[in-house]
């Protein structure tokens, strides 16, 4: 169950960070900063549902956000891994239509919680405010369109070597010649990320082995060759 954590000192520092918000004066943030909360959800944890009214903004201060819908075959299909500094709910939040999608803590985390009429006060007052987050809005969506036609037009191994070279953006930490991607992923989380089956996706982890382009520590990747998963997501 979601808990409320008392107003944390760096509150203001860390809102500053979000671009979305950059432009603010020390006056507007510490009014921003009051009209935000501070939530903790543990993982697994929902943090809203599919068709739910959108009553807040989520700005994730710490941890992963998992964002998915279900497919007509009532499969998982994860849309989005979202790391610390992001942004979510923007789409229910604005009304700009059916999402479809639920947002589910992947870790433990930290959420900044804004409501939504505190938000279309603050872009009633800040005209810029809304033009950033139509841009976000127009990224995001070019995101998930992407990935759609990655499901269509590619067989699941370029899905897979795709999705690990996003991930590398994402959260890949460089050790020398190798990477490290840096959010534990299960079988089944890749699987729902490439649109697959969990079976598929080990048969094909296992020839990526076998190949030595990755290498897996317990439910963190290492990629062992770039060249080769480049070369295997064409």
């Amino acid at each position: 169950m979601m808990n409320i954590e008392p107003i944390a000192t760096d509150k203001i520092w860390y809102l500053k960070r979000i671009n979305l918000f950059q432009a603010m004066n020390r006056d507007e943030m510490m009014d921003l900063a009051q009209k935000t909360t501070m939530k903790n959800f543990r993982k697994k944890e929902l943090i809203y549902l599919s068709g739910q009214p959108g009553e807040y903004l989520y700005l994730l201060k710490k941890g992963v956000v998992k964002i998915s819908k279900l497919t007509a075959d009532g499969r998982e299909l994860t849309l989005a891994l979202l790391k610390p500094g992001e942004i979510f709910g923007e789409l229910e939040a604005l009304g700009t239509g059916e999402t479809g999608a639920q947002a589910e803590a992947h870790s433990d985390v930290i959420i900044c919680v804004l409501r939504r009429k505190d938000l279309l006060d603050l872009m009633q007052m800040k005209p810029d405010l809304g033009i950033r987050l139509s841009k976000l809005i127009g990224f995001r969506r070019r995101i998930i369109e992407n990935r759609m036609e990655n499901l269509i037009f590619r067989n699941i191994p370029q899905r897979l070597a795709a999705l690990f070279l996003e991930l590398k953006e994402e959260f890949g930490r460089k050790e020398g010649d190798e990477i490290t991607i840096g959010v534990p992923l299960t079988h089944e989380d890749l699987a729902s990320l490439i649109g697959s089956a969990r079976a598929t996706v080990t048969e094909v982890l296992n020839d990526f082995k076998k190949q030595g382009i990755l290498q897996a520590a317990g439910k963190i990747f290492i990629i062992k060759n770039i060249k080769l998963l480049e070369e295997m997501s064409c």
